[in-house]
């Protein structure tokens, strides 16, 4: 059984379609909007006395409501190179299967959109239920191997996404200029943006305190050894707490703060992020 989160949008959502989340349009009998004349919405079963009783030119009142619609959950995914560091793909194919399941749970349509020099097309789900999650297409992403220099693509991202506004995963795990990360959140300003940094703990935190660490930087292909001690561990650590809150001061000029994720992210972790905003 797979697991799932829960999620919830503070904008309403302009599809027709019912679904789980406010909407701009009227109907059904979810959330109250007011009253207006029988004449115009014929809906006998909505009048409402007491309105009626009160209408000046002593019309019938109905009650009119505000209906719940669907929305699009998209990931946009960062696929250079670097994120090919030991199994952030497999972390990536996780979130993803994760994702999916919990938008078909919740009525939502789902997406996947991938980049590195440039799009990725055989690595994309179109907008649309998955009732049958997307084990397949998760177990394709687990397996490959980027190997792109940069994720330049990603500056089109707004291209490659649903037209009205949809909730957007952004995920990668940000080792990237300053002004390319403002780029593609400006891309994405019409969509509800959340940063999604995968970071695991073989990158910084489970580095043993002595030994040889051969490095290897896939995005440039050369390799680097160091002799590892606890004082070198502890300056690879403060660095990493630094970039953390440098990212999160660079994400503060947007209406969503990061996720931070390691491979070890449960379903709960991601529902506490909602519901803490």
């Amino acid at each position: 059984m797979f697991e799932e989160f829960h999620y919830r949008l503070p904008w309403r959502t302009r599809s027709a379609h019912p679904g789980h989340h406010a909407s701009v349009h009227s109907g059904g009998e979810h959330e109250f909007r007011g009253h207006a004349p029988l004449m115009s919405r014929p809906l006998a079963q909505h009048i409402d006395i007491h309105a009626s009783l009160l209408d000046p030119f002593g019309q019938f009142m109905v009650r009119t409501f505000k209906q719940q619609g669907r929305a699009t959950v998209q990931i946009v995914a960062d696929l250079s190179a670097s994120m090919g560091f030991h199994r952030k793909m497999q972390t990536l194919a996780r979130f993803t299967e994760l994702t999916a399941f919990s938008a078909f749970r919740t009525g939502d349509h789902f997406a996947f959109a991938g980049a590195g020099d440039d799009w990725l097309p055989e690595l994309a789900l179109m907008p649309r239920w998955y009732k049958g999650g997307v084990s397949e297409f998760a177990e394709q992403l687990s397996q490959f191997q980027p190997e792109s220099a940069t994720c330049r693509g990603l500056l089109a991202a707004d291209r490659h996404c649903p037209r009205e506004r949809s909730l957007v995963f952004l995920v990668s795990d940000f080792h990237l200029p300053e002004a390319f990360i403002c780029q593609m959140l400006d891309e994405l300003l019409h969509h509800d943006v959340i940063p999604v940094v995968l970071w695991h703990d073989q990158e910084y935190q489970s580095l043993p305190e002595w030994g040889l660490l051969r490095l290897h930087d896939a995005e440039t292909g050369q390799d680097k050894t160091l002799w590892l001690r606890p004082g070198l561990k502890r300056k690879i650590e403060a660095h990493f707490e630094r970039r953390k809150q440098a990212l999160r001061h660079i994400f503060s000029r947007y209406p969503r703060q990061p996720l931070f994720l390691n491979e070890n992210f449960t379903a709960d972790q991601l529902t506490r992020y909602f519901y803490e905003q």
